[in-house]
This record gives C-alpha cells, structure tokens and sequence, in this order.
C-alpha cells in the first residue's frame, strides 16, 4: 500500500535536502486485488522464501523502527503501541537492543507466545499488512481481528506528528516520508528481493524517503521484466 495524504507541514527526513517525489511513487499495500497480476505472482512466489528464512529463527523475527522525531514520550508512545499490536498476533518483545536518541531508533526481536509452523509466522505478517491497509482505506475491518484493528488503529494515529518512520516486523515494512507536505505511506510485505536491498544496505532504514523509492523502484522492475518478456515471447 502507498498512500498521499496533504499536510500542513513538511519535513525531509532530517537529511539537508528536499527530496522530490517520483511520479511512480504512490502509497502501495500487497493487499489491494487490482495491483499487477505480475507483482502479485512475484509476492506469492516469495513467500516460500521467506518463511523459510523465519523457520531459522525458530519464529524469532528481527524487528526495527526509525522515528525522525526527538520526542521521546511520542517514540516510547509508538513503540508501545506497536507492541500491542504484535501481541494480539500473538508476538511477544524477547530481546532489546539500547535505544538510540537524536532520531529514535531501536532494534528489537519478537517471538511467537506459541509453537506455530513458519507458514503461520507469515501469515500473521500479512494480516498486519492487510490490518494497515483497510485503515488507510477506510474500509471495514472485516477481515482482521477486532482487537487487532482497533491496535493497529492506535499505533497510526500515534504517526500523526511524526513525519517520517519506518518500521520492519519480519519482512513487513510500514514507512512514511512527507514530502513537500504530502505524506507517503508504505504497507507492504516484502518480497525477497526488496528484503535484501534492505539488508545490504542498514543505513537506509534510517531513510524513510530513499526506503519507500528503492522498494517502488524493485517493484517497477519487476513490472518492466514481466512486460518485456511477454513482447519476447509475441
């Protein structure tokens, strides 16, 4: 999901400059059903992938948020309710690494309460996703779990006077960048490919702007490589 929202104010991520926002780039979610048939095949074919990568863990999942604020009751206000969130997914906080202040960032890992099979890890993580999504939207909750929605529900509108974050569970990434006073919002499973960027590159989680371009921009190749492909083949 990537969504454009108006807002009074606007801020670039504390990097220097005012970064402008490609003209492909609008709020994206895995869970809208009239995406590109072809990103939608490409998603489905990762999540084999990726819940083997969670069997390693036993069902630990690394997690990790940036909040370009200097608030810390707001950040600990976020990290609170994104806790709350994890747990009616039946994650619980294991293990912290200290918190670190200018921007607020933390690393932290979660582990499932009970013995469930990786499939079911992966699951959970796109029900987040879709959680996310029917929020922005504004659609009724009927596919997620009441408890889990009226979280998901408070950990958003914790975001309201943070204008950039992002925040990975797994493979699930929920970012936001304001942009000239548009905000842009990111919801989106990952594929394989795009998880990799984020692990080759730590310091870019830390760049919610450049994260959400370099995740549309994989996205956008995949679409190109599909379309090529079939001009190929006629």
């Amino acid at each position: 999901m990537t969504i454009s929202k108006k807002v009074q104010k606007s801020s670039n991520g504390g990097n220097g400059k005012t970064p402008q926002r490609p003209r492909h780039l609008n709020n994206s979610t895995g869970g809208n059903s009239r995406r590109n048939l072809k990103w939608i095949m490409k998603r489905a074919a990762n999540r084999a992938f990726q819940s083997r990568s969670l069997r390693i863990r036993s069902h630990h999942i690394a997690c990790e948020i940036y909040l370009d604020t200097d608030d810390i009751q707001l950040a600990e206000t976020y990290y609170a309710n994104l806790n709350a969130v994890l747990q009616t997914l039946d994650f619980k906080i294991v293990r912290e690494k200290a918190t670190e202040i200018g921007s607020w960032i933390k690393r932290f890992f979660a582990r499932t309460k009970t013995a469930i099979t990786s499939k079911e890890v992966q699951i959970r993580l796109e029900k987040l996703e879709r959680g996310l999504e029917l929020q922005f939207i504004d659609k009724v909750q009927s596919e997620v779990d009441l408890n889990t929605a009226q979280a998901i529900a408070t950990l958003i509108d914790s975001t309201k006077e943070i204008p950039n974050f992002s925040t990975l569970v797994g493979s699930l990434l929920f970012a936001k960048a304001t942009v000239n006073g548009e905000q842009i919002v990111f919801a989106q499973t990952l594929t394989h490919e795009q998880l990799m960027i984020v692990r080759n590159n730590p310091g870019l989680i830390n760049k919610p702007f450049d994260l959400v371009q370099k995740m549309e921009e994989e996205r956008m190749q995949v679409l190109a490589f599909g379309k090529v492909k079939q001009i190929s083949k006629e």
